[in-house]
């Protein structure tokens, strides 16, 4: 059967798509379903369905998608639409019209607004087009709601240049959960925040692209205030990270919220899962930066994995800084303390120190401390973060991940990030200005017995220089532009 996907407004046009198709996978639905014509920029798109329950199961957590329509017909214009009313089957509308249940019919269009003096006449001709309803109308409590949409063109003017391009005629099948999740995990309600937690809308798509469901356990290795994998756990799975920043994951010091000052005790993502009442599906949050991974989580195996997705947001070093642990311990003076302050941090008398005239000794260098840290370059990030995707992520899992980018230096796909053992879904972009953009990057690590993918291969014949030379990260299929993004950004206007 047919149906036709509606989508709430014009918000992320170029996600539109890789959405739907993960809605598909995630319900074990063939991909063949939406016709290789589809447009995806326009305000409605067909889909082919067995039934109304799938039909409903497949946008229930749609960020993008609205609601979801069975077509019995459709029309280049109404008064064709009406010489296809006899023709539809009579037993797919027979319990909506001809039955004891009530029905309400409505008028609703995009791009051009229909008077409501006008949309009672198009009611009425369509059901003296039907022959005998008898259905009752009932317009505050209807059993079923029946539309008639009208998609016009977009206006190229101010004066209402819109033209018809379709006419449809169908049963309001479901709505997406996207109003209540919009409203009820809205960051301005939100306990727990920082100046890079991502929106929710963003969050809910790229759970929905990680195929993300119940039972996952879904890592982030630049967690921050986990806004992703919180998006994650709303369809069941388990959200757990790793972050350098220990004052961001403990909710240490000033908070974004306007007014409040410092941040409040208890703020961190145990306390976000809390409050929507999902404290079940918080596993843990470590301090680590993510080249560190594999030293602090063993696996019997890479090739089974341990992890059903990884999804994040690496910093660029644009408004959060990009750092981790320094591979070279920094050389500095042993810091001197009091004896008894010396006792009490270690938990136990330390007769092997010998204090000054002053009664100052030296404190030990094996105590517990905050590891010096160095500048994380963003193309090592990003080899970093693939090779511990590889390590971590089960076959067949999916890593999502944003990549920066100056839209001077994108040529394609093969100006990202790849690695031989991934495959590439898709590429999604965000402008963020004129001159930047953010690309969403979607990949699944392929399973032991699949060749390489090729694209690897094409970025690494890209990398190559012209004396024939390839860099550590360019062997990594790390695109080396990725290491001046910083500086691109930064770039005053009379150098661009």
């Amino acid at each position: 059967m047919d149906y036709l996907l509606a989508f709430a407004a014009q918000d992320f046009i170029n996600f539109r798509e890789l959405e739907v198709r993960s809605l598909l996978t995630i319900h074990g639905l063939s991909q063949d379903c939406i016709p290789s014509s589809t447009n995806w920029t326009d305000p409605y798109v067909k889909v082919r369905l067995p039934n109304d329950e799938v039909a409903a199961a497949l946008i229930e957590r749609s960020m993008l998608v609205k609601s979801i329509y069975l077509i019995w017909t459709c029309a280049s214009s109404f008064e064709q639409l009406l010489e296809t009313i006899p023709k539809i089957h009579r037993p797919s509308i027979e319990r909506y019209l001809y039955g004891n249940e009530s029905y309400k019919m409505i008028v609703s269009s995009v791009n051009k607004r229909i008077p409501i003096e006008q949309r009672l006449p198009y009611i009425q001709r369509l059901i003296e087009a039907h022959v005998n309803i008898t259905a009752d109308v009932d317009l505050d409590n209807p059993d079923h709601k029946l539309h008639i949409i009208f998609e016009y063109t977009k206006p190229t003017t101010n004066k209402g240049d819109q033209t018809l391009v379709r006419v449809y005629y169908g049963l309001a099948i479901a709505e997406s959960c996207r109003k209540q999740i919009l409203n009820e995990f809205d960051l301005s309600k939100r306990f727990y925040l920082g100046n890079t937690t991502m929106d929710v809308c963003l969050a809910g798509i790229i759970a929905n692209a990680a195929l993300c469901k119940r039972g996952d356990i879904v890592w982030d290795p630049f967690i921050g205030t986990g806004g992703m994998v919180l998006a994650a756990s709303i369809w069941g799975a388990y959200g757990a990270g790793n972050d350098i920043d220990y004052s961001l994951v403990h909710g240490i010091g000033a908070s974004p919220k306007a007014g409040q000052g410092k941040r409040i005790k208890g703020e961190c993502l145990r306390a976000n899962y809390r409050q929507y009442g999902m404290e079940s599906q918080y596993l843990d949050v470590l301090i680590a930066d993510a080249a560190s991974l594999s030293r602090l989580l063993r696996i019997s195996s890479p090739s089974e994995g341990l992890f059903d997705a990884m999804i994040t947001d690496p910093p660029y070093g644009v408004r959060e800084r990009s750092c981790r642990v320094a591979s070279e311990v920094a050389e500095k003076e042993a810091s001197l303390q009091p004896l008894e302050f010396i006792h009490q941090i270690t938990g136990e008398k330390q007769f092997a120190l010998v204090p000054d005239q002053n009664g100052l000794a030296p404190v030990p260098h094996d105590l517990p401390h905050y590891p010096h840290k160095e500048d994380y370059p963003l193309q090592e990030t990003f080899g970093d973060l693939l090779e511990q995707a590889n390590i971590f992520l089960k076959p067949g899992g999916r890593l999502v991940f944003w990549v920066p980018i100056s839209k001077s230096n994108y040529k394609g796909p093969g100006s990202l990030p790849a690695h031989p053992r991934f495959k590439l879904i898709t590429v999604c972009e965000q402008a963020l200005n004129l001159r930047i953009s953010r690309f969403l990057m979607v990949m699944e690590k392929l399973h032991p017995n699949e060749p390489d993918f090729s694209l690897a291969t094409e970025v690494l014949n890209e990398a190559i220089d012209d004396e024939g030379g390839m860099s550590n990260s360019e062997v990594q299929g790390i695109p080396f532009h990725l290491k001046n993004f910083r500086e691109t950004y930064f770039l005053p206007k009379d150098q661009r």
